[in-house]
Formats: structure tokens, sequence, C-alpha cells
């Protein structure tokens, strides 16, 4: 009985370490620096060629989005930014499956293009912002002919396109339309 108790109270001290130890402070540690600062990603796909290419590797960013949440930074997202996102969730593009079936929102990484209050226009495949053709030479030389009458973006309405603009190329804005900023997860930097 003796030997039990004390197996016991040698098993609690170990766990109580680990806890201490292992998951407070490291996992925890890691959880929040995956969360709010930054992560890893991979481009996958064609939508942002010329600039990115399939299975490019990423850092995102993610600490602007929040300071932004917070009210500490205001110049997040920026015109022309490269940007990780989701699709609106009531878009037919936003779900996606995955392992074994499940389906999920993907990321996606795309261009931001239009800000809340601006007027945008694509004609014949060339983009208007504000009443200017938007010089662009990120985006590819294919563009199609794809146009889209003039809107005007809302409060908290974010349009976006991929960089490959041959017709079919890049779903983005022009399919789901615009997205809010819930749906913004930050910058990224292209890594290799």
């Amino acid at each position: 009985m003796v030997f039990l108790s004390s197996m016991l109270r040698t098993l609690n001290s170990v766990l109580k370490r680990f806890l201490k130890e292992w998951v407070l402070l490291t996992f925890l540690p890691l959880y929040l620096i995956l969360t709010f600062v930054l992560t890893f990603g991979t481009v996958s796909g064609e939508s942002m060629e010329p600039t990115l290419y399939d299975g490019e590797r990423l850092l995102v960013l993610k600490y602007p989005r929040w300071l932004t949440v917070w009210g500490i930074l205001r110049s997040f997202p920026q015109h022309g930014q490269l940007l990780v996102l989701k699709a609106p969730a009531d878009s037919e593009y936003a779900i996606e499956k995955g392992w074994f079936g499940l389906e999920h929102r993907p990321y996606m990484v795309k261009r931001l293009i239009g800000k809340p209050g601006d007027t945008l226009e694509i004609r014949e495949g060339e983009v208007w912002l504000n009443g200017k053709k938007l010089p662009e030479p990120y985006a590819s030389e294919a563009r199609g002919a794809d146009s889209l009458p003039e809107i005007k973006l809302k409060e908290d309405e974010y349009f976006v396109l991929g960089d490959n603009r041959a017709t079919g190329s890049s779903v983005d804005s022009r399919y789901y339309g615009p997205v809010k900023f819930s749906d913004l997860a930050g910058p990224v930097v292209p890594l290799f």
C-alpha cells in the first residue's frame, strides 16, 4: 500500500512537471505565436502566377490583422498587398472537401485591389480603380476579356484578385464577390 501511494505521488509530480514544462512553456507560446503572430503556408495552384508559383512556401504575418482588430494599427490591409484569406462563407467557393471527405474553408492567396469606399470596374481584363486605370505590372500578360460592371465597395468589403488573369485561372472576387475583414488572415512574404 505504501508503495502504491508513493507511486501515485511520483506520477502526480511527473504529470504536474509535464504540464508545467511542456504545455505551458512550449505548447502555449507556440499556439500564441501561430495564432497571433505568424504561420507558414504553401501556394496551391496557379492563380497567383507569375508572382507566386504552385508549391512555393510563404510566411503569413498574422500580427497586422490582430493589431488592426485591437485598434493599434490602421495601415492594414493596403492596396496591392498579397493576402491570405478565405472566400466568403456564403459563397459556393467557400467549402472544399479535404482529408477523409471532411469539409473545410480553405485559405487562399490573392492580391488586394479594392478597399471600403473604392469604386472599381473591370473592362476587358483591365482594372479601373476610382476612375483610373490601375497599373498592374504583377498581373499575367494572358489576361482574359473578363468584365465587371462598376461597383462601389461598402464598409467592410475588400476586393481581391489573383495575379493570373487568364480566364478561369483564378477564383477570386470576380466570382465570389467582396470579402469581409474577418476573412483576412494577413499579408504574406514569399520564402522560397
